[in-house]
């Protein structure tokens, strides 16, 4: 799971460095550490199943950088940008993101991923507004956060308790403005400081599922 978004956010820079070589290399790991992260996360299903969920939610994680980034790589005078991005650069979209039709490519791929794993569809609007309020830099995307993983676990797992799940929202939030402080400078630096509430959240989940 760290892996994938350590790609997702190396994917974004090497876009914004026009640097596309390097931006294709990273998409597609970002997608296969995804695909393979959904396949621990919902072991139950069917391998390719989870398979595709992983790569259709990070498929719209790469939607909302490019809405969020808009305004620089619309302008990029590299003309074969446009195989990298999942937007079409000759549309001409709204520059304030929450107006942003794309938001509704983000969900779109958010509905699959409940598709393949049984999450309830309202997940798909509810991770979508989470990311655009994070993006945005509001207070308040952790409540959004919490009710997006909140129908995410109740797929994961089976009427969970609810102040186990509240445990884990608490650390998902944490892991989220960790993942915010990564500065790309040094891998394993990055991934060790959020490496303790990673295990714990995982530890907790396969506790659930032995019972």
């Amino acid at each position: 799971m760290l892996n994938a978004y350590y790609f997702q956010d190396e994917r974004e820079a090497y876009l914004l460095r026009s640097n596309l070589h390097e931006a294709e290399k990273s998409t597609e790991n970002a997608l296969e550490e995804m695909a393979a992260a959904f396949e621990v996360e919902f072991p139950h299903l069917e391998r390719n199943s989870a398979r595709r969920a992983g790569k259709a939610f990070m498929r719209g994680l790469f939607v909302q950088d490019e809405i969020e980034n808009w305004g620089i790589i619309k302008n990029m005078s590299n003309s074969e940008i446009s195989e990298v991005l999942y937007s079409d650069l000759s549309e001409n979209y709204d520059f304030v993101s929450s107006n942003d039709p794309r938001w509704d490519i983000v969900k779109s791929n958010l509905r699959e991923v409940c598709k393949y794993t049984g999450i309830d569809e309202e997940y798909a609007g509810r991770q979508a507004r989470f990311w655009l309020l994070h993006g945005q830099l509001k207070e308040y995307w952790e409540k959004e956060a919490l009710r997006a993983h909140e129908l995410k676990l109740r797929a994961m797992i089976d009427d969970p308790p609810e102040d186990v799940a509240d445990k884990l929202g608490q650390y998902f939030v944490a892991g989220v403005k960790l993942h915010d402080r990564w500065g790309h400078l040094d891998k394993d630096s990055d991934i060790s400081d959020i490496l303790d509430i990673v295990s714990k959240y995982y530890q907790k989940i396969f506790d659930l599922r032995i019972g």
